[in-house]
């Protein structure tokens, strides 16, 4: 007898995740020593028999690529990609293949854990007994498994897993879910235009909390990439000295828009609204109008009305995207435009607004000040999150 099995390790290159070496304890030693997993005859809970000509054990190594199932997913947090849900792993799910061992999937479920601290018959048969009641696995494919347990491994496989390309509403949900230690690595790895849109999905607590917690750049990084509208209201729940640190990291121009909707309310028009929308001359063409919105799509908050404006942004019209599609594209914009226009003025309250978006079933509305020269649009959207606390009451 050599000692007792204590782990395996599996190359996470591999095309499969497949089990490289086993990993065992030498009696009264506390060193780890392994053996290549091709050197295995049979893996059991009672014994484990290495075949005759396998080579000597050696001292435990890790490659790069290579980790400890136990240190690394047992009993750890893991977020499941497909689920959009953070899960802790209570046990591992293996397929045997042409001599390789392969972890195919992780076991969320209660009766994995009981399964693994072998209760699970007597624990099981009594649920069944007495409450008529079937624990039930549950179990996630390792291909939609995204590890928490290694910051350095999280930061290098973010940028290419399907974390990153979650929902942003669904990515907040995650985010607010992991522990502390957690959610910096997931914040360091993540890019910053990723991490705006799941900011402005998330609770306002939650955002202030994370904020507080980073470097004044990377703060600014992820709040310039926010709607202004989202960013202000982030910023107005922050403290002084937080938000000048934060303040010195950014552009003078979106500071400057930044303090101007600061000193509206937040259920105002002017606390609502977005300064990121389309605005063109009325001499635009509608050829012209279409290139702008491919240059600038991703820069806007409101894509599907391009607002017509004279010098001074003086508001004279709106022309939706559907009439820019349908439309001869050298027709110039004031001739399809709608002339006749619902406006919001600055100190409009929400309650004025879900009014408007009642009665005219737009997706934005322009908000202009006394001398109908617009100085942004509120999303419906918006008004939506001031308004949906209220819902149902």
């Amino acid at each position: 007898m050599l000692g007792k099995t204590w782990d395996l390790v599996v190359d996470l290159d591999l095309p499969e995740p497949e089990v490289v070496k086993l990993v065992y304890r030498p009696r009264w030693s506390l060193e780890r020593r392994c053996v290549p997993w091709a050197s295995v005859a049979s893996l059991a809970l009672s014994k484990t028999v290495l075949k005759d000509d396998a080579p000597e054990p050696v001292p435990l190594t890790l490659a790069s690529s290579e980790i400890l199932l136990r240190d690394f997913l047992l009993d750890k947090q893991i977020v499941d990609v497909d689920g959009a849900k953070v899960e802790r792993v209570n046990d591992l799910q293996f397929l045997e293949a042409e001599g390789k061992l392969i972890l195919a999937q992780v076991d969320v479920s209660l009766r994995g854990l009981l399964r693994r601290l072998g209760f699970e018959k007597a624990v099981v048969g009594f649920l069944r007994w007495f409450f008529d009641y079937s624990l039930k696995d549950r179990f996630i494919s390792w291909h939609f498994v995204q590890p928490l347990a290694d910051a350095d491994r999280l930061r290098l496989q973010i940028p290419q897993s399907t974390l990153a390309s979650l929902h942003p509403a669904d990515l907040a949900d995650i985010i607010e879910d992991l522990d502390v230690h957690e959610r910096a690595v997931v914040m360091d790895a993540l890019e910053e235009e990723v991490l705006a849109d799941a900011f402005e999905e998330m609770d306002p607590k939650v955002q202030v909390s994370i904020i507080k917690t980073l470097e004044p750049e990377k703060a600014a990084d992820i709040i310039e990439e926010m709607s202004p509208d989202e960013a202000t209201d982030l910023i107005a729940d922050l403290p002084d000295e937080t938000v000048q640190g934060i303040f010195r990291e950014m552009s003078a121009g979106y500071v400057e828009e930044v303090k101007r909707l600061l000193a509206h309310e937040e259920d105002e028009a002017g606390g609502l609204m977005t300064t990121k929308f389309m605005a063109l001359p009325p001499v635009a063409t509608i050829v012209e109008a279409l290139a702008h919105i491919r240059q600038h799509a991703d820069e806007m908050d409101v894509i599907y009305y391009i607002y017509v404006v004279e010098p001074g942004s003086k508001l004279i019209g709106v022309v939706n995207l559907r009439e820019l599609l349908s439309t001869e594209i050298f027709t110039p914009l004031e001739t399809v435009m709608t002339r006749r226009m619902i406006t919001a003025g600055i100190h409009d309250g929400a309650k004025d607004l879900a009014g408007l978006f009642a009665k005219y079933g737009f997706r934005a509305i322009p908000v202009v000040d006394e001398q109908n020269r617009i100085q942004g649009v509120v999303k419906f959207k918006a008004l939506l999150e001031i308004l949906a606390p209220y819902i149902g009451q």
